[in-house]
């Protein structure tokens, strides 16, 4: 019976050792497993946090652009087109003739190409002759009157002739 009873307790001791072994190793997996799949899911929750982000993102994007085709659309009525500076000459008589002055006007060689960040802009050269309150008075018409034109003046020379004053002056026009 002795033997019996050993033999009883070596089978027990390594049914016993064998589940627990077992447990073990399977725990040992199962943490593995577990790690493996929490950093899937931390991988996963990132990648849903940065496209909500960038979904958020777009969707200020697309509303500051519809914004900034208003100011862009005033923008273009500021400054025209370069083949619209041709109509200028014909403004600038119409206007001399309303204060009593003659004027020569004519674009420079000087033209720099538009870009996309900022305007283009043609030299020009401008002759007037006349009384010198209607000289002053129409120079600063052209200069902040002129509908659908900007322009800026770079240099005068002034010459009294009696009654009458000449100005000749150069500037830029600028164009989108």
């Amino acid at each position: 019976m002795k033997n019996h009873f050993n033999r009883y307790v070596c089978v027990s001791f390594g049914i016993i050792s064998g589940a627990f072994i077992v447990a073990v190793a399977a725990f040992y997996f199962l943490a593995a497993d577990i790690s493996s799949r929490a950093s899937v899911v931390s991988a996963n929750r990132a990648q849903i946090a940065k496209q909500n982000n960038s979904l958020a993102s777009f969707a200020e994007i697309k509303q500051d652009s519809d914004e900034a085709s208003k100011y862009k659309a005033a923008m273009d009525k500021l400054l025209p087109a370069q083949d619209e500076l041709i109509n200028y000459p014909k403004w600038l008589q119409n206007v001399a003739a309303t204060y009593n002055i003659t004027a020569d006007f004519s674009f420079t060689a000087n033209t720099v190409p538009a870009a996309a960040a900022s305007p283009g802009t043609v030299g020009f050269s401008l002759t007037v002759e006349g009384e010198n309150n209607n000289l002053v008075s129409f120079l600063k018409n052209i200069e902040s009157q002129a509908p659908g034109f900007l322009l800026s003046f770079d240099s005068f020379n002034l010459t009294k002739n009696g009654d009458d004053t000449k100005i000749v002056t150069g500037g830029n026009m600028f164009f989108r």
